[in-house]
């Protein structure tokens, strides 16, 4: 890739390698014998530093965790790219402030409860048990390399969302049992945060990890409801989702407009809808009843409902131990 101020093109390199040479082993071969200019990051070469994240044949992986062969045999070819949603500084070296100011924005440290003797023990120690630190286990494992927020459809459309990096990092907090603030929860269910993730799956699909970042996206949201932090568009379309199926059977998508907007912000969807529906993509209310079925899907909400209640009980029970 070229540097900045000058428009990016792609070098081509014949490498010979063998059976394992990793795509990190490449790139050293080719600065080492054919191009000393060229610029990478790599550090500990053993998939867990995260500094060699860069898009391999469009994807986003680690460099020193790729082998060259098994790409090659899959794509003809092995490009190697910059990681995307970040500004190139040279080559394959890209510009990380707006992901670390992103993570500092969730504040990425714990808020401990001042006083909460039932989860301490004698000494003052902390007492935790084996499934509560299994809830953010995934979360802990992130590396920072930057492969999710590169892969991030809504990134795409929204430079100021905190991406998933920095919302599983939240998680990393929110979910422990020792966090003793909402006040960081709260700043994340605004706008750009948990509510505006598009759950392509994608940043699920590249972490070199397996740290799940829509989980823990997914787990936010939950969390944010359960404390009530529920005056935003996003658990309002989440609301008119679930009456919707609930009442229909179906999606009524017109109608969840006005419940997830409100009147006056639907009203300025109008030009959008016209467009939609010239292109046959504007769907029409629901005016005529319900599926066939309707009291088999109203079965499975009851079942839910009563799961739900008896998980309250559970842990009202274990809360008052």
């Amino acid at each position: 890739m070229g540097s900045s101020g000058y428009e990016p093109f792609l070098q081509a390199y014949d490498v010979n390698i063998s059976a394992g040479t990793t795509v990190l082993d490449a790139l050293h071969k080719i600065k080492d014998e054919q191009d000393g200019t060229l610029s990478f990051r790599r550090s500990c070469r053993s998939a867990i530093c995260g500094s060699c994240a860069v898009k391999i044949n469009g994807t986003p992986k680690l460099a020193c965790k790729t082998q060259v062969i098994p790409e090659f045999e899959k794509h003809s070819t092995v490009i190697i790219e910059s990681l995307s949603s970040l500004p190139v500084i040279k080559d394959l070296v890209v510009d990380f402030d707006a992901f670390w100011h992103k993570i500092h924005k969730i504040e990425p440290y714990l808020n401990p409860k001042e006083d909460d003797k039932d989860l301490k023990d004698k000494d003052g120690w902390w007492i935790i048990k084996k499934e509560d630190a299994l809830k953010t286990d995934d979360a802990s494992n992130c590396i920072a390399c930057g492969c999710c927020y590169s892969s991030c459809n809504t990134m795409d459309a929204d430079r100021e969302f905190l991406g998933p990096a920095a919302l599983t990092k939240a998680w990393r907090f929110i979910g422990d049992i020792r966090e003793g603030k909402t006040r960081r929860l709260s700043k994340i269910s605004d706008e750009h945060g948990i509510w505006s993730c598009s759950r392509c799956i994608e940043c699920t699909e590249v972490c070199p990890k397996d740290v799940r970042p829509l989980t823990a996206i997914e787990n936010l949201r939950s969390e944010a409801i359960k404390k009530g932090i529920t005056d935003n568009a996003g658990v309002r379309h989440v609301e008119a989702m679930v009456d919707s199926v609930r009442k229909t059977g179906k999606l009524d998508e017109a109608a969840m407009t006005f419940r997830t907007l409100g009147f006056m912000r639907s009203i300025g969807m109008i030009p959008l809808g016209l467009k939609m529906e010239l292109h046959g993509k504007m769907p029409l209310p629901s005016l005529f009843g319900t599926i066939e079925g309707i009291d088999e899907v109203k079965k499975i909400y009851d079942e839910i409902e009563k799961e739900n209640l008896s998980l309250h009980a559970i842990n009202r029970e274990r809360e008052e131990k």
